[in-house]
This record gives C-alpha cells, sequence and structure tokens, in this order.
C-alpha cells in the first residue's frame, strides 16, 4: 500500500503533462474556417462570376434584370425544396434563374444530370425532375439517368468544377451580384433572418461589364 502513492502521482503528472502538449498543439494548428467564410482557391471572387456566367451550363428560367445563378444536384433534396420555393417568385420579382445542374452527390445524380441537361427542352426535363422528386430513404429526382458520355456529360463535369471554385463542394449554392456589385456566395436556402426575398431584394437590377 505504501508503493502507491508514489505511483498515483506519477501517473498524475504523467496525465497533466500530457494535456498541457495537447493544449500547445492545439494552439499551433489553425482551427478550420467556417462555412460562412468561403474562399476562392487560387482564384478571386469576380474570376468565379466569370466561370458562373461564361463557362458553366445553366439552364434558363424567366427573363426579368435580377440574374441569379443555382447550382444544384439532382438528387438534392434542400435544391427541390429551394425550386418550390423560387416557382411562384421568378416572374413577380423579376428574375431570371439560372439553374446549373451538377451531378456528384449520389450514384445516379451524374446520369440525372446529362439527362436533363442533354434533354431537347432542359427546363421541362428539369420541372420534370422536381415534380417527381421522392423523399425519404429512396428521396431523388423523378428523371431516369442515362448513361455518362459525350458532349453533355463534359457539361456536368464542367459545372462540377466551376461549384468546386466558389469553395465547398455544397449545393444548393447561390451566386449573384448585388446592389453595391459585389459577388456574393450563399450556401444553402435562404432562410430567416435574411430569407429568400431578403436575397431577391439584394440581386442588382443593372447589368454591369464583367470586370
Amino acid at each position: 500500500m505504501g508503493e502507491e502513492r508514489p505511483l498515483r502521482a506519477g501517473v498524475v503528472e504523467g496525465a497533466r503533462a500530457l494535456l498541457w502538449a495537447c493544449l500547445a498543439i492545439a494552439l499551433l494548428v489553425p482551427w478550420p474556417k467556417a462555412q460562412a467564410s468561403l474562399s476562392f482557391p487560387g482564384q478571386g471572387p469576380h474570376a468565379v462570376w466569370r466561370a458562373v456566367r461564361h463557362q458553366a451550363h445553366g439552364i434558363v428560367q424567366g427573363n426579368g434584370p435580377r440574374d441569379l445563378y443555382i447550382f444544384v444536384d439532382p438528387n438534392c433534396p434542400f435544391c427541390h425544396t429551394l425550386f418550390e420555393q423560387l416557382q411562384p417568385l421568378i416572374g413577380p420579382r423579376h428574375l431570371r434563374v439560372h439553374w446549373i445542374v451538377t451531378g456528384f452527390l449520389h450514384a445516379s445524380s451524374p446520369g440525372k444530370a446529362v439527362a436533363i441537361l442533354g434533354a431537347s427542352r432542359p427546363l421541362q426535363a428539369l420541372r420534370r425532375n422536381e415534380a417527381d422528386f421522392r423523399r425519404g430513404r429512396l428521396h431523388g429526382g423523378g428523371i431516369a439517368p442515362v448513361p455518362v458520355r459525350g458532349r453533355w456529360a463534359r457539361a456536368v463535369a464542367i459545372n462540377n468544377r466551376v461549384l468546386e471554385l466558389t469553395g465547398p463542394e455544397l449545393v444548393p449554392t447561390l451566386v449573384y451580384r448585388n446592389r453595391a456589385g459585389a459577388i456574393i456566395v450563399h450556401e444553402g436556402v435562404p432562410m430567416k433572418p435574411h430569407g429568400l426575398l431578403w436575397t431577391i431584394r439584394a440581386i442588382s437590377m443593372k447589368a454591369r461589364p464583367v470586370p
């Protein structure tokens, strides 16, 4: 029994030393940035804006002066929610929405994205995908996937790459220029206090030259 006290003290001292070592390492290692602090690796926001406008393959809905670019995946339930919320607002709010279809969430996503972009009427194909969207364990867009090859497979790959430029590969991702001229990247469905209507009102209605 007399030998237990120094052994216990040694254990305590060892644990204390280990704790301080872990704390020192934690202070030296940078913490990951929050998702709201978006970065543009190797790119500036204006370069991302040009890529979204001139390289991505989008499906245009509406003809208003407010341009809103939205990255979606055919199997994304949050994209589906945003799609439904925007439908009654596109005309009255003077929107021109560019649906940029990517394909990466599930195994069927690339084939569904190719089916939408390669359809003779892509907007109708996107609408059909959303109209037949299934939630739950077997959630996903209603359009049938097609083989991933050819021109439209390359278009989906380009859309995926442009999405990567905005930061974390998340959908939906909204990109627009606000009234002050700044390029805004918003991840997810806009929620309160800065909800969807607030986002729409913030979009510039004036065409500006690309820097």
